[in-house]
């Protein structure tokens, strides 16, 4: 997520009041909020809770930063990609091949 300085330097200034495990917490809490309204049909709820989802997650990201881990956050997310895109090819290939 690409943040402002203002929104960035607010962010660090609540992760650091709160610290790890409270906002560890919250995040818990914002994931269940969030698939309950991604169960729904109200767009505007959905929106609110993904926003809050994401404060969250970028929240951690400042925790692994400060272990020196956040490159092995990209590191996984770039294998879910890869993983999802190569499942994405076997379908592909697996259709053609039954036609």
């Amino acid at each position: 997520m690409i943040l402002n300085p203002l929104m960035a330097d607010r962010l660090k200034m609540i992760y650091k009041h709160y610290g790890f495990t409270q906002q560890q917490n919250k995040l818990v809490e914002e994931c269940e909020e969030l698939v309950e309204a991604a169960q729904g049909e109200d767009w505007d709820r959905f929106i609110m809770e993904l926003a809050d989802v994401t404060v969250m997650i970028e929240q951690m990201k400042l925790e692994l930063a400060e272990r020196g881990v956040l490159h092995s956050y990209y590191e996984a997310i770039n294998q879910k990609i890869n993983r999802t895109f190569r499942h994405m090819a076997e379908e592909i290939n697996t259709a053609y091949s039954t036609k």
